[in-house]
């Protein structure tokens, strides 16, 4: 099959880059031509056969940026399209046969926000453009039904667009995300746990709580130190990301937080760790949660994160309600903290649990529903 990813710009490194390489490579190996569709992109490393086809965009900011892309976007891909068997969206767009909401839902995420913000913050949302230009676009997409399937990565997004915007929910395939189970299963973790301890001068009897993630104020870094503080037993928690570490501060009375700033290895904090909290506000899905689970740690995690779906909870991780609930979040680590059998209990049942969400099984899926919406084409012709 000729395939197109659309993607607004497109490197070799970083989360979702790095899945859509991935899913690439597979492609290839496959037999399929791919081509991308990008603003921006670097060579492929690997000397990928890729094709690569510009969509010319103005940068100066993210609204003209991504107002330009949709607009430029949609008569490169019209004129192009007919060549095409498969066009793959992995941003919001106006032309594409499968449309990946693999950030979910904006309007959802702009409602559970709102819920948790001062009267200027609100204001500021309302003023702020770039929120109503997604909302638009999402709007064109879900209701002028610009697509032919969407993937969502969980029952909550499939739920979060079905409400939003009365969708057909056989329109919306759910196909979770998966992992490169055989980097944890290979990892030397006594070596990188013993690494990254003496580097960041935490002793190899702390009890060490992880958060991974970019974006502070929507994952809950707020809710992670809160829940902290409120564990009587000293704990070490290591806060891995992207985000402004200044506004957090506040929070910190007797527990030891440190901010360890966006990691490349990040493998090596999984296993330098005991537990992995994930006290979001909003996550589509939440490829970290996986991650940790697949290198053996049990996951405290909110309903509002996707991959609480494949938590069973107090057997493979804790799942509550809102991340507003910092006392039961910190019940839960007292536990795991104190009853040794039940925190390795939950280690090995995150590994089996894990070891069902492979990249080769997502890509799969994938694949497969390529098949049906290339079929379906066919037969409306």
């Amino acid at each position: 099959m000729q395939i197109a990813i659309i993607r607004k710009k497109f490197t070799f490194h970083g989360g979702s880059e790095s899945y859509i390489n991935s899913l690439i490579k597979f492609l290839i190996a496959k037999g399929h031509k791919v081509y991308i569709y990008s603003i921006k992109w670097q060579n492929s490393p690997q000397g990928l056969p890729i094709i690569f086809k510009k969509i010319p965009a103005l940068s100066f900011s993210s609204f003209l940026r991504d107002l330009t892309f949709i607009v430029f976007g949609y008569f490169v891909l019209r004129k192009d399209r007919n060549n095409i068997d498969i066009i793959q969206s992995h941003d919001k767009f106006l032309i594409q046969d499968i449309y990946r909401a693999g950030d979910g839902c904006h309007i959802q995420w702009l409602k559970e926000r709102w819920k948790r913000v001062n009267f200027f913050k609100k204001i500021a949302i309302l003023l702020n453009p770039y929120h109503w230009l997604i909302l638009l676009i999402e709007r064109m997409i879900f209701k002028g039904k610009r697509f032919k399937k969407v993937i969502a990565i969980s029952e909550m997004v499939k739920r979060n667009i079905v409400e939003n915007y009365e969708l057909d929910p056989d329109d919306i395939v759910i196909i979770y995300n998966g992992t490169d189970l055989d980097k944890f299963e290979k990892l030397d973790r006594e070596t990188y746990r013993n690494q990254i301890r003496k580097k960041f001068g935490i002793d190899n009897k702390d009890f060490v709580l992880l958060f991974v993630g970019s974006g502070f104020e929507r994952k809950g870094v707020k809710y992670l130190i809160e829940a902290a503080e409120k564990v009587e037993q000293p704990l070490t928690v290591l806060v891995v990301g992207k985000g402004n570490s200044k506004r957090y501060v506040k929070y910190i009375k007797k527990q030891r937080v440190i901010f360890c700033g966006p990691q490349r290895e990040i493998e090596k904090f999984y296993v330098a760790s005991d537990l992995f909290l994930f006290p979001t506000i909003y996550e589509p899905f939440g490829l970290v949660v996986l991650e940790a689970m697949a290198s053996g740690l049990p996951v405290i995690t909110t309903k509002l994160c996707g991959a609480s779906e494949i938590i069973t909870h107090g057997e493979n991780g804790f799942v509550v309600d809102t991340p507003e609930e910092t006392h039961k979040i910190a019940e839960f680590i007292k536990i795991l903290t104190e009853q040794k059998d039940i925190y390795n209990n939950m280690r090995f049942k995150a590994r089996v649990t894990a070891s069902n969400f492979s990249m080769e099984k997502n890509f799969k899926n994938i694949e497969n529903l390529y098949e049906i919406v290339k079929s379906s084409k066919g037969s409306n012709k």
